[in-house]
């Protein structure tokens, strides 16, 4: 015979025998004896922790998928930053190009150089590189082609000029060298 208390009812059950008024109960505790309170089962136990060590590796697969996110989404942000950045490098490069070394404008030319140079060193800091394209054969993953141009002495599909400087951030692309190659 079984005998469980459940808030003051007394349920009695004896095999093959079924109550009218049913009422569920968990008998997978025993009343510790001495205590008056339920005890588990070691059954009841492996399962608990079993689900405890289910959850704790949950948890611990959210944190890592977590991180992971969040390192990517500050990379992708940090692209985002850069890639923004490199008109202000063409500006620079562009009025170095077009900037005379005469006396009146010597001045300017040193502060845009400067201002060059700090960018240049901010570049380095975040690992941005410019790629060197100019006499190199084309490479469709490296080189945008805007133009092909008649150029003697020079074999195809090399590049002739460069009109916006291509640049790798930590050895990937992050925009691609604007160029015109020699055509046949």
């Amino acid at each position: 015979m079984v005998r469980c208390t459940f808030s003051n009812v007394i349920i009695k059950a004896e095999s093959g025998v079924m109550m009218t008024d049913e009422i569920l109960i968990n008998t997978s505790t025993s009343v510790d004896r001495e205590t008056g309170t339920d005890k588990p089962l070691p059954d009841e136990e492996v399962v608990w922790k079993e689900r405890y060590l289910r959850q704790l590796a949950d948890l611990e697969n959210t944190k890592k998928r977590l991180a992971r996110s969040s390192a990517q989404e500050v990379e992708a942000q940090k692209e985002t930053l850069l890639r923004d950045i490199l008109p202000v490098a063409d500006g620079l490069d562009l009025a170095l190009l077009h900037t005379s070394p005469e006396d009146d404008s010597r001045n300017i030319l040193q502060g845009i150089e400067m201002i060059r140079s700090l960018l240049g060193d901010f570049f380095a800091k975040y690992n941005v590189e410019e790629m060197e394209a100019l006499g190199r054969p084309f490479d469709s993953s490296l080189h945008e082609s805007i133009g092909m141009v008649r150029y003697p002495g020079v074999a195809p599909n090399t590049i002739v000029r460069v009109e916006k400087k291509g640049y790798l951030l930590s050895g990937k692309l992050l925009r691609p060298a604007q160029v015109l190659i020699a055509s046949r």
